[in-house]
């Protein structure tokens, strides 16, 4: 690169790329860096550490970079970038030794401790092209995050990334249901409902860090909205760590992570009896409230459970099977319409939410014992 006729020394990747090869090749000699190569391709070494401060990034940064200038092969240019990566361009048939680096780095052969990821860029005909390379190994390293085991990641082997995706929804349901049943109990169930909530996730391939980042924010917080909204302890409910998420580094450590949130939210209180008598409290007045549309899976979904919970809840709880309270509430204000109305048999039973009137007559009669028009004649 010339500026008014001098050159300018490189001192990151960034003052090379991009430029047209013989500008590359000259600013490479000035800086005393190799500057010939054979279908060039870079490799970007990227440090993997949870440390957030800035000094102590930029420390490591430089550690490593002083590893593979003092250990890595002599025909390759060693730059960091402005990112915290720490760049190696080499000829594509020399990539051998760049792999063998990686892993004496890895085997903390030369005295570097911090756990790192490569990323390799394919190989390009001339030295200008290494932008291309520069975005290629860029992707390379963060695709590290998929990946558990310290491998090199080419770029040619990543799959293509999705763009989008659906926020499987299905499974936050089937982690709540676990959270407000006994099933909680079962560690195996929960761990994998959220392999599947990440299976699900990334079906139509892998996604931006962030997205699954988001994604899995959303999925706590709608959770421990709902676990509220179901038994009114706010207290049981603790805010996700957006930091600590955002630091993990390979989407099972994530897994780990929201596997351990989730088992904090359904702790034994949320079994308890107390928890369960408010929940069947808020299912009776709904159903008291709005016994014209209510139903199992209505009332279910407005309290935040599955039908079967519900179900079952009424069962162990009230004695009486959630149809049969239903049919109690529904009768005994069918009773007051009758008394206090003019309304026909007809529209009291849709009222109450019997779009069948004959249904509606049997019904009353087998628990009242007389029919609706026998019942206000005698009222």
């Amino acid at each position: 690169m010339m500026k008014q006729g001098v050159m300018v020394r490189a001192r990151t990747l960034s003052d090379l790329l991009p430029g047209t090869a013989g500008d590359m090749k000259r600013s490479l000699e000035e800086n005393g860096l190799h500057a010939y190569y054979a279908y060039p391709a870079l490799a970007l070494f990227s440090v993997h550490t949870a440390e957030v401060d800035l000094w102590s990034r930029r420390y490591a940064v430089d550690e490593l970079y002083a590893v593979i200038k003092r250990h890595g092969p002599g025909n390759t240019a060693v730059l960091p970038d402005d990112k915290g990566h720490v760049g190696v361009i080499f000829s594509w048939d020399n990539r051998e030794s760049i792999t063998e680096l990686y892993r004496s780095i890895c085997n903390q052969e030369h005295g570097f401790h911090l756990p790192i990821a490569l990323g390799i860029s394919n190989p390009y005909p001339h030295l200008s092209d290494l932008h291309h390379g520069y975005e290629q190994a860029l992707l390379a390293t963060q695709h590290r995050f998929y990946q558990n085991h310290s491998q090199p990641i080419y770029f040619s082997s990543i799959t293509e990334y999705a763009h989008d995706t659906e926020y499987p929804k299905e499974v936050e349901d089937e982690l709540l249901h676990l959270l407000t049943g006994h099933l909680m109990t079962k560690s195996s169930a929960t761990r994998l409902a959220v392999e599947g909530f990440y299976e699900r996730l990334t079906r139509y391939g892998p996604l931006p860090v962030k997205k699954v980042v988001d994604a899995t924010l959303q999925l706590l917080v709608s959770l421990q909205l709902r676990v509220k909204s179901a038994f009114g302890q706010p207290h049981l409910c603790s805010t996700p760590d957006i930091t600590a998420l955002m630091q993990l580094q390979t989407l099972e450590e994530l897994k780990d992570k929201v596997f351990e949130a989730i088992k904090g939210m359904g702790g034994k209180s949320y079994a308890s009896d107390s928890l369960n008598r408010n929940l069947i409290k808020k299912a009776v007045t709904l159903m008291e409230e709005e016994y014209d549309k209510a139903s199992l899976h209505y009332v279910a979904e407005k309290v935040f459970i599955t039908p079967a919970y519900l179900s079952s809840l009424f069962k162990s709880k009230m004695g009486v099977t959630f149809i049969e309270h239903l049919t109690c509430i529904r009768i005994s204000n069918a009773k007051k319409l009758l008394k206090q109305t003019h309304l026909k048999n007809y529209e009291v039973a849709e009222r109450v939410g019997y779009q069948d009137s004959r249904y509606f007559s049997q019904i009353f009669k087998k628990k009242v014992g007389l029919s609706p028009s026998e019942f206000r004649d005698a009222n």
